[in-house]
């Protein structure tokens, strides 16, 4: 799949979303005009608003006190579940390949999750007839 080109916003915003984009199975849908969700498998990993450049994701419930510790850009936007998604400002102190790797980290959790366990095959159970004497 080729990634669209993103014009008018900025270098980090441009590359996160070409870097989104570009994900295996990964879908774009626009949300609106400067906002751009992206999903694999029908479930959504991650919410990008191009104007404000923050970009929502999908987050490991151990990593975000320590994510929000180590970074003033990462906290929480939207009103997904606050122990589940966190929000990243692209033009922050969040250097751009750690967004990249919590964005690939948020399609992981995601592709994963959608796959979910394998479903055992129903098993064949004999049917009583009953007969009328």
């Amino acid at each position: 799949m080729r990634a669209k080109k993103v014009i008018g916003y900025s270098a980090p915003v441009k590359a996160l979303a070409a870097f989104l984009a570009g994900k295996t199975g990964a879908a774009t849908f626009r949300y609106s005009q400067n906002v751009t969700m992206y999903k694999v498998m029908n479930k959504t990993f991650a919410i990008m608003s191009m104007q404000s450049a923050y970009v929502v994701l999908k987050c490991d419930p151990n990593l975000i006190d320590i994510l929000k510790a180590t970074y003033s850009g990462v906290g929480h936007k939207t009103h997904l579940d606050r122990r589940h998604w966190i929000a990243v400002e692209l033009n922050s102190d969040v250097p751009l390949k750690e967004a990249k790797r919590l964005a690939s980290l948020s399609y992981e959790l995601v592709r994963n999750a959608a796959k979910g366990k394998p479903k055992r095959a129903p098993t064949k159970t004999a049917r009583r007839v009953r007969t009328v004497a």
